[in-house]
């Protein structure tokens, strides 16, 4: 499912509709890079529970929906705007699947044309710098996969910029 899902956000990047959801001069479109990352293992799973466990403030049931990123990816970008580029190119494309271009129900394989839907987001570029005390910015984007059979997997999608990346 792992496979599946990175390549349908490999697949929803590169098959992108000229014109639609990207600028029409081609001159500002730039290049992204995409990196994988391993799968969360299961006991790295477990840790994330326990430390969302009571008394926590975001303890509340189901405690797996503190995981959203047990299948990951990265984009390298070039720049704020280009990282700004593709999270519009993300959301247009999952408003679209809202207004009915695509159901977000409906089961998406390898082969699937059409975007995941965005649940979430998390911008740390618009956090305080005391915020951030490590440093790292980026912009998460969370979205859903459904497979062939139907199962449904949470996908983090972090979008970087290259200077920091």
């Amino acid at each position: 499912m792992y496979k599946l899902c990175c390549s349908a956000v490999i697949h929803s990047i590169t098959h992108s509709r000229a014109g639609h959801l990207l600028p029409a001069d081609p001159l500002q479109v730039a290049e992204v890079s995409v990196h994988t990352a391993p799968i969360k293992t299961v006991t790295r799973m477990k840790d994330k529970l326990s430390e969302y466990a009571p008394p926590h403030p975001a303890s509340i049931w189901p405690l797996s929906g503190n995981i959203l990123d047990p299948v990951r990816l990265s984009i390298v970008c070039n720049g704020p705007s280009h990282i700004l580029q593709v999270a519009r190119w993300f959301a247009a494309a999952s408003e679209g699947a809202a207004a009915g271009s695509g159901n977000w129900a409906e089961p998406r394989g390898e082969a699937a044309a059409g975007p995941m839907p965005v649940c979430r987001f998390k911008n740390k570029f618009a956090y305080a710098r005391a915020d951030v005390p490590d440093g790292y910015r980026d912009l998460k984007l969370y979205v859903v996969f459904t497979g062939e059979s139907g199962l449904r997997i949470i996908g983090e999608i972090q979008i970087n910029d290259k200077k920091l990346y």
